[in-house]
């Protein structure tokens, strides 16, 4: 399966298949012939796919950095031993930096690409599912900053993205499902064949049934490269649809400090938080209530480490990337498949919207 984001020059190709990285050589020779290379990787992934790694290094004749595994990592001074490791390995503007990891080794690494030497490109190979349906494609990179998350960064688009699902069969059980919340969100914004088709096939991916898994990732990431082709820099809203349950699920994560609560279930409970506050807001129609309740009830909330201040979540929000000109911006649901951006939520509204959530 292939996917092309058409941004004119800067377009990039989506490569989806089972068992991709054992071709991953191969292709990036072929894309990017008399190119040299350099890996950034992870503790974990490190460990898991020594040998993969190891011969990608020898049949490119690059060297590999490993950063520690972690949100809690994703930090100025992790990427700032990236770039280090890019100014020791003697390449140049024409060499390429291969991401190779989750979600933070994504934005850590093709944020260091952004600044190295003024620019270079990058290759997204997510190893997670969170990262495959989201954070691999669109260009945002960044870090986070101890107010806040993803508050240091750029938009800089990869020039190849390669999604192997063989990575998935060593991701735990939580961290599968934590990338699941992602590819879920898409059924509140991705139109109503992608509502029916996560209503049809939740249960068949969540089994990580290898087709319709497949199938998901590639409408999940469909969604999202024809969203990014209209909103690259997400500046006519419509790129802001893509953070569903998100203004929500960051203040979440800072809530725990980015340590105990993963980022896709800080997403789930942020997409909870999104469908309390269209009910309350009048967004959904009450004739479409029973169905987005039997869709969220197939996703069953994860446990969070102690009990949530509603009050503090607030004051949060006010310090994320999201808000504009002072206002929180939320992505809520209308009809089954779609939702809106409000910035005319009130306080008041926001405030009791988590105490439903967080009684």
């Amino acid at each position: 399966m292939k996917i092309t984001v058409n941004l004119k020059e800067r377009s990039y190709d989506i490569n989806i298949e089972h068992g991709l990285r054992f071709r991953f050589t191969d292709l990036v020779k072929s894309a990017f012939p008399d190119t040299s290379f350099a890996i950034v990787t992870n503790t974990t992934i490190a460990e898991l796919y020594k040998e993969l790694i190891n011969s990608w290094s020898s049949e490119l004749d690059c060297p590999i950095h490993v950063v520690p595994d972690g949100e809690v990592y994703k930090t100025i001074e992790t990427w700032n031993g990236i770039l280090d490791f890019l100014l020791d390995s003697g390449l140049d503007r024409s060499s390429k930096v291969i991401a190779l990891g989750g979600g933070v080794v994504g934005d850590m690494t093709g944020f260091a690409a952004s600044t190295f030497l003024r620019g270079v490109g990058f290759i997204q190979v997510p190893t997670t599912l969170l990262a495959m349906v989201d954070s691999s494609v669109g260009g945002k990179t960044g870090v986070d900053h101890a107010t806040g998350k993803n508050l240091i960064g750029a938009f800089h688009q990869p020039e190849l993205v390669i999604i192997d699902t063989g990575f998935l069969d060593t991701l735990s059980d939580r961290d599968f499902l934590s990338g699941y919340a992602e590819l879920f969100k898409y059924a509140l914004i991705g139109g109503r064949d992608m509502f029916d088709f996560v209503y049809a096939n939740h249960d068949a991916m969540v089994a990580k049934e290898r087709d319709k898994l497949l199938e998901g990732i590639y409408r999940s990431v469909s969604i999202k490269a024809r969203v990014v082709e209209q909103d690259e820099h997400e500046t006519s809203g419509l790129r802001a649809l893509l953070n569903f349950g998100h203004t929500f699920a960051h203040s979440i994560e800072k809530y725990f400090n980015f340590e105990s609560v993963l980022h896709g279930e800080a997403v789930l409970w942020g997409i909870h938080c999104a469908y309390e506050m269209g009910k309350l807001t009048d967004t959904v129609s009450s004739g479409d209530c029973s169905l987005f309740e039997e869709l969220l009830s197939r996703m069953p909330l994860p446990k969070l480490p102690q009990k949530v201040d509603p009050g503090k979540i607030l004051g949060f929000m006010y310090k994320d990337k999201k808000v504009l000109s002072g206002k929180l911006r939320f992505v809520l649901p209308t009809d089954p498949g779609f939702s809106k951006v409000s910035t005319d939520i009130s306080e008041k509204q926001v405030l009791a919207t988590l105490e439903r959530v967080f009684p």
